[in-house]
């Protein structure tokens, strides 16, 4: 272009985004601010749609990668341009073209959070020893670079889906003796599987995933554990009394309805539902596979256990402030084989920072921050449509919560009081004795769902 002298002038820089996995809320601050003052956007499918409402200019990248760099060149002249790509575009990214085509001094980077690290933080694993491939554009031969690896990760696309790779990995005899396919990773549709390659070899689709494998036993941080990546396996489960002694009834690690005898938790201090108002709440919050579920005051652990167990393979992300009963939350899910469960000691709302978004929030114990605790759970933690299940043991507390549940922000709003006796032994005579009342509450973030079948 040419300034008002006639003299030639420089090209604007090429902004090069990382958009992060396709979720507004991992979109870096400094990446909405230069898509903001662009005024073309140049992305695949998935990244232009989450600006799709700004109107500007945008040009799908399509196979034909040479048009695509010929069209940000040209436009460059006169225009702002943003190359928007997914994760982070210093991994396989078309980072490396843009690099060599406008040259170094042509483009400014701005970094995403990439699939490979949310990945994972799902498991709870870190990164920094994994050898990574990936066989986008690349195919199988993609592959030579984890050969030898001990943990690894691919990045696989639908033309060669996560069983392929299992399958082209089978046949080499790689020596990985575990897998995890994370799919849709930050989005509604989230999924996480769990099994070996023998497994996952005969499935089909989640083509963009990230593939997550290890030559070792399961030691290795995993979110589920199950026979195959779909597998509906409970976790075995350990019986014990409230001493912490085996009791002998190992046949429940069967049982799939809620509601687990009392007797089968360790018990300290801390506060525990009983079975028969543990079972309900949690048929009141509605749960099935592969939910994603936040307890707030997970207590001695017993709803974690159960919710676990009702979910798989799908994940509890528990929060507890006191370190005596989040230990004891901890000896439970060990008792009990849970692996699907993420537990951080603190103060809700503000200990569940970076948590995935939920899809149920369990509230056994506010600490007194329930309006804030609801809240987060309206604002940042529910996808539309998700349920939130309150239990209260108090009408003070029951008042707060129904008053609150009035809002527009919630829909469907219900409650039953929970009123149990048991028969117990009084001299030669049995009798019944009353325990104390529960108020359960739940309703229904106002909105409709982001995905069919979420919620």
């Amino acid at each position: 272009m040419l300034d008002a002298k006639g003299l030639v002038a420089l090209a604007y820089p090429v902004s090069v985004v990382g958009v992060g996995p396709g979720s507004g809320e991992y979109l870096l601050p400094v990446a909405r601010a230069a898509v903001q003052a662009a005024d073309v956007l140049v992305g695949g499918q998935n990244a232009l749609a989450l600006f799709a409402s700004l109107g500007k200019e945008q040009l799908r990248i399509g196979s034909d990668l040479e048009v695509v760099l010929a069209y940000i060149e040209t436009a460059r002249q006169d225009r702002r341009v943003a190359v928007l790509l997914s994760g982070d575009p210093g991994l396989f990214s078309l980072l490396p073209r843009l690099r060599q085509h406008l040259g170094v001094d042509a483009i400014a980077v701005i970094p995403g959070i990439s699939s490979l690290q949310l990945a994972c933080a799902r498991l709870g694993i870190k990164w920094d020893d994994l050898t990574v491939a990936s066989v986008h554009g690349r195919g199988l031969d993609g592959l030579s670079a984890i050969a030898g690896a001990r943990r690894a990760a691919v990045l696989t696309e639908p033309k060669f889906p996560p069983g392929m790779v299992c399958r082209y990995l089978l046949e080499q005899r790689s020596g990985f003796q575990q897998a995890w396919v994370l799919a849709d990773l930050g989005l509604p549709g989230e999924k996480i599987s769990h099994g070996s390659l023998e497994a996952f070899a005969g499935q089909q689709g989640d083509g963009n995933s990230i593939l997550i494998l290890s030559r070792d036993e399961p030691d290795f941080g995993s979110l589920a554990s199950a026979d195959g990546p779909t597998a509906a396996a409970e976790p075995a489960v350990q019986p014990v009394s409230k001493s912490g002694e085996a009791v002998g009834t190992g046949w429940y690690g069967d049982v799939v309805t809620p509601g687990l005898p009392d007797k089968l938790f360790m018990q300290g201090e801390a506060a525990m539902s009983q079975e028969e108002v543990r079972a309900l709440t949690l048929c009141k919050a509605r749960l099935r596979r592969g939910l994603v579920v936040y307890e707030i005051g997970a207590g001695s652990g017993s709803w974690t256990v159960e919710t676990a167990r009702l979910i798989f393979p799908g994940t509890v992300w528990a929060v507890e402030k006191n370190p005596t009963a989040a230990a004891l939350v901890r000896a439970n899910l060990e008792r009990f084989g849970i692996t699907n469960a993420r537990l951080a000691e603190g103060a809700a709302p503000e200990a569940c920072s970076g948590w995935p978004p939920a899809d149920r929030v369990l509230i056994g114990g506010s600490g007194g921050k329930l309006r804030e605790i609801l809240d987060a759970a309206a604002g940042r933690w529910l996808r539309p449509g998700g349920l939130v299940v309150i239990t209260a043991v108090t009408p003070e507390t029951f008042s707060s919560a129904w008053r609150l549940l009035q809002e527009a922000t919630w829909s469907e709003p219900e409650t039953v009081l929970v009123n149990l006796a048991r028969v117990v032994p009084r001299g030669p005579a049995q009798v019944w004795s009353g325990e104390n009342p529960v108020f359960i509450l739940s309703a229904r973030l106002a909105g409709e769902s982001l995905a069919a079948g979420n919620c």
